[in-house]
């Protein structure tokens, strides 16, 4: 963090990466704005560190399934502390040193070409689902629950809008259920403060 803060203020943005090796790498690759979990447990406190320089974030991690659930879980993290969470989209199997050390112009490209996290998880579940009764219970259990963290209604509308039109599902019926998952939390949050 010490190395890239300069350079986080400057662009307005933080790119996260998993590992040592694929940070020195993107920093070798001219992203000097980048920061590494270390492979510890990415936490909030990270991101109160991240946001007093940016609140902006490209999660950068492995392009498997392992980087993808930490991606998620980062993302997750992000969205409800007011973040605007982007994730890059890394080639099956790689890692960004990999992708940095053989060629630093697709690194750079790969983080300009990087997508809103809710986005690009929608992307995912589209991927793996093709049902599409099971498609919609996966973006009513894993899609519907980002977009209620965010904190604008014109980035909700807008990710509800995006849904409808890629899913073919009415846009009322995902207000609908987005409103009954506010519903549930705040009657969660009253019996649990009880």
């Amino acid at each position: 963090l010490d190395k890239a803060k300069n350079d986080i203020r400057k662009k307005n943005y933080a790119v996260l990466v998993e590992g040592q090796i694929d940070l020195v790498l993107s920093h070798q690759s001219g992203i000097a704005n980048t920061v590494a979990s270390s492979g510890t447990a990415f936490t909030e406190a990270h991101l109160e560190r991240l946001k007093k320089l940016s609140s902006r974030i490209i999660l950068a991690f492995d392009g498997d399934k392992a980087g993808e659930m930490a991606a998620e879980k980062a993302s997750v993290l992000g969205i409800s502390l007011g973040f605007e969470v982007k994730v890059a989209r890394l080639p099956e199997g790689s890692d960004p040193a990999e992708v940095a050390q053989k060629n630093a112009e697709e690194w750079k490209n790969i983080l300009r070409e990087s997508i809103p996290a809710i986005e690009f998880f929608l992307g995912k579940v589209e991927e793996r689902e093709k049902d599409q009764r099971k498609l919609g219970k996966l973006i009513e259990t894993k899609i519907l629950p980002m977009i209620r963290l965010l904190r604008s209604s014109i980035e909700q509308s807008h990710f509800i809008s995006l849904i409808a039109k890629r899913t073919g599902i009415k846009e009322q019926v995902l207000w609908d259920d987005l409103k009954k998952m506010a519903a549930v939390a705040r009657k969660t949050t009253k019996v649990s403060s009880t």
